[in-house]
């Protein structure tokens, strides 16, 4: 054997830039406790929003600091599509990936029309999840 290498893995370099680049937007602690652990695989620890009021404002505060949303739709104060519709006013290109457990073509409807790019269900599929990270964040 030759002399060793150290090899560094590029989603791990990555993760001390990617660290406030994922806001979720979940009223739900289980959902939320859920989420956070699969990207916790994924090394991006992300920001918490309880509402859709707290997720515009903290958007607000430094747009530039996220590239994707999970947006729970169901949401106290402000609904997940109006909060989706003030993101995307505030940056149009900014990544929204609806939530919810209404998986009905109504509300997927509804949800494009609120400018989300993304969909998914309730419960979640992990890989779905992990997928969706690394084409909007790692992969980008």
């Amino acid at each position: 054997m030759g002399s060793s290498k150290i090899v560094i893995n590029p989603i791990s370099h990555e993760a001390l830039e990617l660290e406030r680049k994922i806001l979720v937007v979940e009223d739900d602690e289980i959902s939320y406790s859920l989420i956070e652990e699969i990207l916790e695989t994924c090394n991006v620890k992300p920001v918490r929003a309880i509402d859709g009021e707290e997720a515009v404002a903290l958007f607000k505060e430094n747009e530039s600091a996220y590239n994707l949303i999970f947006m729970d739709i169901r949401l106290p104060k402000l609904n997940g599509y109006e909060a989706s519709q003030r993101i995307k006013e505030i940056n149009p290109s900014v990544i929204i990936v609806a939530i919810t457990a209404y998986g009905h073509s109504q509300c997927i409807i509804d949800c494009f029309n609120a400018g989300c790019d993304e969909f998914i269900t309730k419960p979640f599929d992990i890989n779905k999840i992990i997928s969706l990270v690394d084409k909007y964040i790692v992969n980008k």
